[in-house]
């Protein structure tokens, strides 16, 4: 069980990766400002939250990602983790991806920077320094920025090989109502499934543990206060 959570923190938990099939499929960047909150749940089971907040700071979008995970068998906390994981954008261009990591393992911090294709810095005492023209990180919090075979896998800030396959459209049921989604699934050095809706934003996802067990993450709540099946609410 342990692996299976650890692998779930070591990718960012929910947040996956996928790639637009098309330009005009792609919502206007970056979707809907505020916070997303998450339930995660392991083989049915709620383990915890997760927030994602969007917020726009003079050119640059500012990306946290905040999960707090608490697994208990007979009454007993057996696992606990957060983790908050930023990734910052310039002129819809990815610069900078960070990562703190509270977990039984300690405590591991760090950060990448851009210059040009090339990605700088360390976490803990471990350097990184590696090219990759990377639009997004596994926090996959948008669609419209999805795109290549190469993506940052945001906890332990490396490179990560990736083929994306575009699913088509599909309907959840969500704890705030129904949601037309775009649903895409990621294989190769990550593995997972992922659902945005019609702004481009994350709202379901979900993995195997090492162990086999099913990590599933279903929104909560969002900036949107309600939704109707497919289309926006105005105003």
């Amino acid at each position: 069980m342990r692996k299976s959570l650890a692998l779930l923190a070591a990718c960012g938990l929910l947040l996956l990766s996928a790639r637009i099939g098309a330009a005009q499929d792609a919502p206007a960047w970056p979707g809907r400002l505020g916070a997303y909150v998450f339930e995660v749940t392991r083989d049915g089971d709620p383990i915890g939250t997760q927030t994602v907040t969007l917020k726009q700071d003079g050119e640059k979008l500012i990306v946290t990602t905040e999960s707090a995970i608490a697994v208990r068998m007979l009454g007993i906390t057996v696992y606990r983790m957060h983790q908050v994981l930023t990734d910052i954008y310039q002129d819809n261009r990815l610069i900078e991806v960070a990562a703190e990591t509270k977990d039984p393992e300690g405590l591991r911090a760090g950060k990448i920077t851009r210059e040009g294709d090339r990605w700088t810095g360390k976490i803990g005492r471990q350097h990184r320094d590696f090219e990759c023209g990377c639009e997004v990180s596994s926090t996959m919090f948008q669609m419209a920025v999805l795109k290549g075979a190469k993506m940052i896998e945001a906890s332990p800030l490396e490179l990560r090989s990736v083929s994306i396959e575009d699913k088509g459209p599909e309907t959840l049921d969500l704890p705030e109502g129904r949601v037309e989604t775009r649903h895409f699934a990621v294989t190769g050095e990550i593995e997972r499934e992922v659902w945005y809706d019609p702004a481009g934003n994350l709202v379901s996802a979900r993995q195997r543990g090492s162990d086999g067990s099913l990590i599933q993450q279903n929104l909560l709540s969002d900036p949107q206060a309600s939704r109707a099946a497919g289309s926006e609410v105005s105003d």
